[in-house]
């Protein structure tokens, strides 16, 4: 049978406040950050929430000359824009000159201040602020918004593989432009044969284009983080992405220095080494072959000559 792959907890409690939704806190997990002297825009930042603030306007005009053109023509008529991590809301600012924007901040001196700057915004509504952890984000939509949306944020780091798992596997996320570590980046957008190929980078083709853009160094953060960062963009198209795929590949990279054919010997849907043997011989792969070297194509391959043993 012939496959062929195209392409290469907390209950929520709301109260609003001028225009500003805000998740009323069981615990205070965070210590308190103050600002000041806001005149002099001094704020002390948390290390806790990964607040490194970009603040170099090439880069942050980059960012915004990467969100491909056929999005900005869905954004100025039927597409929601939503950021995740305001900051000091430079890059807000930017987003705010050219769509409407909704963006979710946890920290509650960045939520008063952003209350400050864009007061104008708030009171005509361009901008809404959801003051929220975006990992306990509960929705009976989308992940982030009900309707169409795309994701352009400078992601905290201790968050940002969890958050791009998320909006991949949320239908309404058409795509988004975000700055990651660029470790993160680099298995994201990684492809086959590539050193920093992993589960994360199928995973990510399955639901589309993703491509890695380019690097920020860490002078253009204050504070300045200790690693570089990188920003890279993806594009829903049709999804080759089921569970059985993600399961599969757990098996495959479970151990990434040994032979894949090893490594998918411990997954329990493989019903014997004659099995895996006749798979590998139908598709042409080599026993020696590494997790590493075999692309989303063959991963789907593997998956459908399965269900033909399976039934």
């Amino acid at each position: 049978m012939q496959y062929q792959c195209m392409r290469k907890g907390i209950e929520l409690d709301y109260k609003f406040t001028d225009n500003i939704r805000i998740l009323k806190k069981d615990s205070n997990r965070h210590s308190r950050l103050r600002t000041r002297g806001h005149k002099e825009n001094k704020f002390i930042h948390k290390k806790s929430l990964g607040q490194n603030f970009l603040h170099d306007e090439i880069i942050l005009d980059k960012i915004i000359q990467s969100i491909p053109y056929n999005v900005c023509n869905d954004l100025e008529s039927r597409m929601q824009l939503i950021e995740v991590g305001i900051g000091l809301g430079d890059l807000t600012k930017r987003l705010l000159d050219k769509y409407k924007l909704l963006a979710y901040e946890i920290d509650d001196d960045l939520i008063e201040k952003a209350k400050q700057t864009f007061k104008q915004e708030l009171v005509s509504k361009r901008l809404v602020l959801v003051q929220q952890d975006v990992l306990k984000v509960d929705s009976n939509g989308g992940y982030l918004f009900d309707g169409e949306y795309f994701l352009v944020s400078n992601l905290p780091y201790y968050i940002a593989t969890a958050v791009i798992l998320k909006v991949l596997k949320d239908s309404n996320c058409k795509g988004f432009v975000v700055m990651t570590q660029k470790e993160v980046a680099q298995k994201f957008c990684a492809t086959s044969k590539d050193s920093s190929f992993c589960a994360l980078s199928v995973l990510a083709q399955s639901f589309g284009d993703i491509q890695y853009l380019f690097e920020v160094s860490k002078e253009s953060f204050t504070p300045q983080p200790k690693v570089q960062s990188a920003v890279f963009c993806f594009q829903r198209k049709e999804s080759f992405y089921t569970k059985e795929l993600e399961n599969l590949l757990h098996y495959a990279f479970i151990s990434p220095r040994k032979k894949l054919f090893t490594n998918l010997m411990q997954y329990d849907m493989i019903y014997g080494r004659e099995m895996l043997l006749d798979i590998f011989k139908q598709l042409n792969l080599s026993k020696d072959i590494r997790a590493h070297e075999v692309g989303l194509q063959e991963y789907c391959q593997i998956l459908q000559y399965m269900k033909l043993y399976k039934g």
